[in-house]
């Protein structure tokens, strides 16, 4: 075009801001502008809230004489209000904008085609936040039923995310396959589509599935400029990161949303995701950090993230069983006011401790409504899918064993969860390093097929093109008690590793002999012993005898023979009751270390004459 007009550079930076290229949609907008274009602030608004700049465009919208622009355009600059008020998290000051934008364009013609199909879409998405499912959807389908290629893919983004908050997550899945279809047409939705992606995921328990949609959509979003978005994937990462212990790159992930969070919704959400991530690591200022971000929800009116705010905090009070159940009380009055349980369960998801204090407190009115609810929506599967190893392997089911085929199994998926994913030589050798290899590796495909064939949720899949076996788990919560106690150990709590010592039933698939077992099993042991004898260290210190000699004597049950524990339940035992009781207490443990020796311990001698020297 020779000689474009300002007009002429108003749509030509709203098709840059389509394919994706925020910053020259921004630049040719501002021209715009200057150019005499008043209307350009519109698009010049959308791009700069993409850009992760909403004051900027809020500014701008608001220095907009409204009765200067066309009947269509004036309600494009409500439309646009209505973003910004999303974006800070104000589902009812966007409302009021959206239904004044709608009563115009409801008369508008075919001029306001474009803007009727994405002002239903808002429409329908506000109403969802806001719980009324039934406008929602007459909203989206609207929408839906006029618009044509590339147009779609915004609608079909947020019936997608109606549905997944309403539990249907075949319906969610649908229409972002649908969506993907489209793409190409709106390449500015790529990243946001990625996020969707790995909140879907997520939902169902899909762990590295939802880390590789939410790294996909944190990628596209970091490349095309959309903060954002790159933010709302930052926090996805961090969510599945702390369930999977990996704290260090959780924290990296909250520092980036942090950096680039544009608004009080995003704000909050941050605080929900770092104080999840101290509580998962017993930090007590953690349920400080979550009552925070419920306040800031609660200010806004966001009932759904206020209720998972509270899921969190009852995971952080689990030690102190009332105040969980406080926690819960409040959800099940959200829920109340929700009209569904359905919005809080992909939170649940991330929470495997909680479900299992739901299963431990069955009469509980919170427990038995947030269990129905979950069940109604996954009524083919059940929560809970444990990996038991420690003193024996078994596979439960909600807390029964079921039968899992062949006598190896749980060592083998033991194997797989800790060392893996391996290739199957790799597998073979470490588990079978004297058997004939052909005999062995018949013997591993079988284990697969009766595997499925028993427990559906639960298989062995091979990754082609790496040629590396792994652990899939699809529907149920799935964990192994040993990763889950050695997670525990880890843990700031005091409380946590306490429970966790105490927890140890048994050492680790005591009836594997292979070398790896023998490695997983001393080393399991090993750091329980450790995390009981620092714990007595610093009790020691303060004076705190009566720890030490609970714990002590449980780490002995462990560990008869082990010097170091027998010297502080000594010495505890003299500081509380004086030397004879610590006397006793010394010969019971060297009889009891003696049986598993065949002869009297070294250490025996040493500490009866310190106990000698007392005065």
């Amino acid at each position: 075009m020779p000689e474009p007009t300002a007009t002429d550079d108003r749509w030509g930076g709203y098709c840059l801001f389509a394919l994706g290229q925020l910053w020259p949609a921004r630049d040719l907008l501002l021209r715009a502008r200057a150019r005499g274009c008043e209307a350009a602030s519109l698009e010049l608004a959308l791009v700069l809230r993409y850009l992760g700049e909403p004051e900027a465009a809020r500014q701008l919208l608001l220095s907009l004489p409204l009765d200067r622009l066309s009947p269509v355009d004036r309600s494009y600059a409500h439309r646009e209000h209505a973003s910004l008020h999303l974006m800070d998290g104000r589902p009812l000051l966007a409302l009021a904008e959206l239904e004044a934008a709608w009563s115009d364009l409801l008369t508008a013609g075919p001029d306001g085609e474009t803007l009727r199909q994405s002002t239903a879409q808002l429409l329908g998405y506000v109403s969802a936040l806001l719980g009324r499912e039934a406008a929602a959807l007459h909203y989206l389908n609207l929408a839906l039923g006029t618009a044509q290629g590339g147009k779609r893919v915004h609608a079909l983004h947020t019936r997608a995310q109606v549905a997944l908050y309403a539990a249907r997550f075949e319906a969610a899945g649908q229409d972002l396959a649908e969506a993907a279809a489209l793409l190409q047409s709106e390449p500015v939705s790529a990243a946001y589509h990625a996020y969707l992606q790995g909140l879907l995921a997520r939902a169902q328990g899909h762990w590295e599935a939802a880390l590789g949609a939410f790294a996909q959509a944190f990628n596209r979003a970091r490349a095309r400029g959309e903060s954002s978005t790159e933010a709302l994937a930052a926090l996805g990462q961090a969510s599945v990161l702390t369930l999977q212990g990996q704290w260090a790159e959780a924290h990296t992930a909250l520092l980036r949303a942090d950096a680039l969070s544009s608004n009080a919704w995003q704000s909050a959400l941050v605080g929900l995701r770092r104080g999840a991530w101290q509580v998962a690591q017993g930090q007590p200022e953690g349920a400080v950090t979550l009552l925070g971000a419920r306040e800031r929800f609660e200010a806004l009116g966001l009932r759904r993230e206020t209720a998972w705010c509270d899921l969190h905090l009852c995971a952080a009070h689990l030690a102190d069983p009332p105040q969980a159940r406080q926690a819960l009380t409040r959800v099940l009055d959200t829920r109340a006011a929700l009209g569904s349980g359905a919005p809080l369960l992909p939170e649940l998801r991330l929470l495997p401790q909680v479900t299992d204090f739901l299963l431990a407190h069955p009469s509980d009115p919170a427990a038995q409504t947030l269990l129905r609810d979950r069940r109604l929506a996954h009524p083919r599967e059940p929560l809970r899918l444990t990996l038991q190893t420690l003193g024996r392997g078994a596979l439960l089911l909600d807390g029964q064993e079921v039968r899992v085929g062949l006598r190896r199994t749980p060592e083998v998926l033991a194997y797989l969860l800790l060392r893996g994913p391996a290739t199957r030589d790799q597998v073979l050798a470490t588990l079978w390093p004297d058997d004939d290899p052909r005999r062995a590796a018949n013997y591993f495909h079988q284990l697969r097929h009766e595997l499925t064939q028993h427990v559906p949720w639960l298989s062995i899949d091979l990754n082609r093109a790496s040629g590396l076996y792994a652990v899939t788990c699809r529907g149920p919560e799935f964990s192994m008690d040993a990763a889950q106690l050695q997670h525990r150990l880890r843990t700031l709590s005091e409380d946590e590793v306490v429970g966790a010592i105490f927890a140890y039933t048994g050492p680790f698939l005591p009836e594997a002999t292979a070398a790896w077992a023998d490695e997983e099993r001393e080393a399991l042991e090993w750091s329980v012993i450790r995390a009981g004898l620092q714990l007595m260290q610093q009790w020691s210190q303060k004076g705190e005898y009566s720890k030490c000699a609970g714990l002590s004597r449980r780490l002995l049950d462990i560990a008869p023979c082990d010097e170091a524990l027998v010297e502080y339940l000594v010495v505890a035992t003299l500081h509380l009751e004086g030397r004879l009781a610590a006397q006793r207490a010394l010969l019971e443990a060297s009889t009891r270390a003696q049986k598993e020796l065949s002869e009297a311990p070294m250490w025996t001698s040493r500490l009866e004459r310190q106990l000698l020297s007392v005065h």
